[in-house]
């Protein structure tokens, strides 16, 4: 299996954290190529699409959630992120000299012709 890089986009080529304003807003297109937000709905409430359009609707008191005989989380879980340890970039001239083999998947390399930021997305 060959190495596979895939170039990260530039702020311009993807949805900004700017549209969000609100915690638990929602990500949706409301036409095509065109993000929207949504507000975080009420307490009960569920998200139903009325004519291609995501809505809240209110349902009735929430049943335990279950999962596997779990009774699963109500509120945020937190996963005690990490920082990251001994985080290494590579860098080469241009995306024509980025590393054929001996790369892990994860690992970050700048072409610095083009100022681009790649990722090791498949790795032998």
């Amino acid at each position: 299996m060959a190495i596979t890089w895939t170039k990260l986009a530039y702020e311009d080529d993807v949805i900004t954290k700017a549209l969000l304003t609100a915690k638990g807003d929602l990500l949706y297109a409301s036409a095509a190529g065109t993000p929207a937000a949504l507000a975080v709905g009420t307490d009960n409430y569920i998200l139903r699409v009325s004519t291609d359009v995501p809505a809240w609707e209110a349902i009735g008191a929430p049943a335990a959630h279950t999962l596997n005989g779990h009774t699963a989380a109500d509120g945020a879980v937190d996963f005690n992120l990490q920082e990251a340890t001994d985080l290494v970039v590579m860098t080469v001239a241009n995306e024509a000299a980025l590393p054929g083999a001996n790369v892990a998947i994860g690992q970050l390399c700048w072409a610095t012709g083009e100022l681009s930021l790649h990722i090791c997305t498949i790795a032998t």
